[in-house]
This record gives structure tokens, sequence and C-alpha cells, in this order.
């Protein structure tokens, strides 16, 4: 298979990398239209989320070179591409398709099993489609993966199991405070679904005051009436109530930082021991708040620690959702496997309407004292044993058959019918 995928990812990758390699929606319209112009990629789809920035493509050229992607990348962040070539990942054919799986089912994910890649995946494939980058071997590839990701859903209790990025956050300010947070007030910065989730788990706590805020006004106020202790504030005000805040944690889209460490240390007063969690990529917050005293800064990969302490359950429901997807990958693979010998399935075709055209003339030449009407229905009654046979000697190759079986029998009926023209 000529599938290919490009990219960095949590994994290998540094957050202070990754957030350079982040591509917002206007960055992901550029990459899609320079990396579908180059003359080797007949198909693209590029994924940029917090934890991962990666490009999947369908290339003629069994030879592709995936540095050509990195090139394109890179060049539209204005990076050096020689620079960061070590950071990069490469996945070609069957692994290339199951990694897309995995990651579309949240098996690849920081927190094992969340859900909210799958909704990053869907965006990541819908903008392809509007710009023309994804036809029949991508939409496939993305369609099935998408599949896979909501049977996994619904036949495993990974999604169930799982603790998203927010509760982890939560989590961890839990720990740093010793559980005892009744007392204590937070500022919550962006209302995406992080923010909401943050909400949600802080709200659960039980602290003694949450302030809310967002570029866009309307959507704090909506979520701070889902709790008597959340307070919408506007954006502009987030550093007059900082001094009375415990915890800040920030996770917006934002190309700019959310706090930064002058300003925040113009408004700090009183030492007291505050905990800043900066869910964003790129960071939302300016990295030497650290430096104020009082303060404790972490990044969204310091989660990865809290995050393998709460992975229990989610293993053995892994090990299912790992089987589904390996049937779904098998699937696939028999799809495509099936497409490349269509030419010998359409030759199929034709030496078969041919053989019937000569039969039912024959047949008809026999039965001239008949009615058109029982003509007709000897045409019928041939015609449809013969599509018949055509589906079960055909078709059913790809349901049955694994992608060898496919190749091998279509290898000897293209055989046959150079035989037949020899």
């Amino acid at each position: 298979m000529n599938i290919y995928i490009s990219g960095v990812n949590y994994k290998t990758t540094p957050l202070e990398i990754r957030e350079q390699l982040s591509f917002n929606m206007e960055e992901q319209r550029k990459a899609l239209r320079e990396i579908s112009n180059l003359p080797c990629v007949a198909e693209c789809v590029l994924l940029s989320t917090c934890n991962r920035t990666e490009a999947y493509l369908y290339s003629a050229d069994r030879t592709f070179d995936n540095s050509l992607i990195e090139r394109v990348l890179c060049d539209i962040k204005r990076l050096d591409s020689w620079k960061f070539k070590k950071y990069f990942n490469s996945y070609s054919d069957g692994k290339a398709v199951q990694h897309l799986f995995k990651v579309a089912c949240g098996l690849d994910s920081m927190v094992l099993g969340e859900d909210q890649i799958l909704g990053q995946v869907k965006s990541a494939y819908e903008l392809s489609l509007e710009l023309g980058t994804s036809s029949s071997v991508l939409n496939t590839l993305f369609q099935d993966a998408i599949a896979a990701a909501k049977k996994v859903k619904t036949n495993t209790g990974l999604s169930k199991n799982s603790v998203s990025i927010g509760a982890l956050a939560v989590k961890l300010v839990w720990e740093e405070f010793a559980g005892k947070l009744g007392d204590k007030c937070a500022l919550v910065i962006g209302a995406g679904k992080i923010g909401a989730a943050v909400l949600k788990n802080l709200s659960a706590k039980g602290l003694a005051k949450i302030y809310l805020t967002n570029r866009s006004h309307g959507k704090a106020e909506d979520l701070s009436k889902t709790d008597g202790i959340i307070r919408s504030i506007p954006y502009n005000d987030r550093y007059s109530v900082i001094d009375e805040c415990d915890i800040v944690i920030s996770s917006t889209s934002s190309p700019h930082y959310t706090i930064t460490q002058d300003l925040l240390e113009k408004q700090l007063r009183g030492c007291k021991r505050r905990i800043f969690i900066d869910l964003a990529v790129p960071r939302d917050l300016d990295e030497s708040v650290k430096d104020i005293r009082g303060v404790t800064y972490y990044h969204i990969d310091h989660l990865q620690k809290v995050a393998d302490e709460n992975i229990g359950r989610r293993m053995i429901e892994a090990a299912r959702a790992e089987q589904i997807i390996g049937q779904f990958v098998m699937d696939y693979e028999k799809w495509y496997e099936f497409r490349n010998v269509l030419p010998v399935v359409n030759e199929a075709q034709r030496f078969t309407e041919a053989v019937l055209t000569e039969k039912i003339s024959a047949v008809m030449g026999q039965l001239k004292n008949v009615s058109e009407a029982e003509q007709e229905l000897v045409k019928l009654s041939l015609t449809s044993a013969v599509n018949e046979i055509m589906n079960k000697f055909v078709y059913s190759v790809r349901e049955k058959g694994d992608k060898e079986d496919v190749r091998g029998y279509f290898r000897c009926l293209r055989n046959v019918f150079k035989e037949n023209r020899s």
C-alpha cells in the first residue's frame, strides 16, 4: 500500500518542539494545499493537536520520500528542517493504516482511551474534503478509522474508564494541595472542551470559588451557569482576580500568552503557594512564571506521570480494542488490494458479458416460436445466473479471503485472460 505518515508526536518529541510545529486552521489549509501540489502526492490529510502534528498521504510512488513533507511543514513554520528532522516519525503501508486506527481510537493518546481525539480526526478529515485533498483511498481509510473508533467506544469500556486531560490537571492540583481544596480559588482560562472538563472536575472538588474567562465571553457565561461557585469575568479582567487565586489553569488556542511573567508579578501581592497548569499547545502561560516566589508551574507533558498512574483497568480494555482495530485493518487492506485488481474484475465482467451475449443469441435462435415476454424471461434468467456467479467467485473473495488470497486469486485470473487473448 502506498500510504505514508510523517509527523511528530508527544512520545518522541518534547513540548517545546511540538508547539513550534503546531498548525492553526489557516496554516493547516496552507499545508494541505502545498503538500497536495507535490507531484508525488495524490491525497493528503493533516492532523494537528496538542500532542501530535501528522500528515497522512497517499502516493502512487513506491519510493516516496517523507523528507519532502518534513520540509513543507517546517518551511510553513519557518523552521530549519534539518534541525527538526530527528523529531519526525514516519510510517508506511500497513503500519501507517494501523497507526491511524490507533490514533482515532485513543490508543496512541497520552491519556489512554481519551475520545477527544476522535473529534479532531473527524475535523482533519472534513477539512481535507473541503479543500479536495482527499479522495477514495484516504476517504475510505479515514471513514474506516472513525467507524473503528465508534465500535471500540461501543464494545469496550475504554472510554468509560478513561480520564480526560482536564481531569488529570485537577487530580494534579488535588495531590499538590493534599486534597484540601475547600478554601481554594481557581482561575480557568479557556471555555473549550478541555476548559469545560477542568471546570466540571474542579467544581466536583468543592472549591470556594472559580473564575472563568474566555476571549468569547458568551461561551464563558454559558458554562458559568452550570454551578453557583463559577463566576464568568471578561478576558481583559483576568489579571484583576489573579492575586486571589491559588490555582490557574489555561487551555486556549491563542497564539499569544494568556499570562505573562511581568504582568503577573505586578498583580501578586501575597506569596502564598500557587499552582499554574498550562494545557495548551502552543503554550498559554509564560514558563518564566515559575521563577516567581510561591508559583509551581506545570505544562501538558507533566501530566504523563499522572496519566500513567491512572491506567489500571484501561489496559485490559485496550487489548480488546486492539482486536477490533486488527479486524478493521485487515478489512481495509483487503479493500485496498481489491481496488488494485479492479482492472482484472472489469476484464472478467467484459468476458462474461461477451459469453453471455453469445449464448443468449444462440438460445434466442432456437426459441422462435415463443413469445417476446418468454424470450425476455430467458434473457433475465441467464443474466441473473451469470451475475450471481460473478458475485460469488469475484466479489466474495474480498469478504472471505485475506489480502494474500485476494492477490493470488486475481494473479491467476489475470493469467487466464492473458492466455485467452494470446
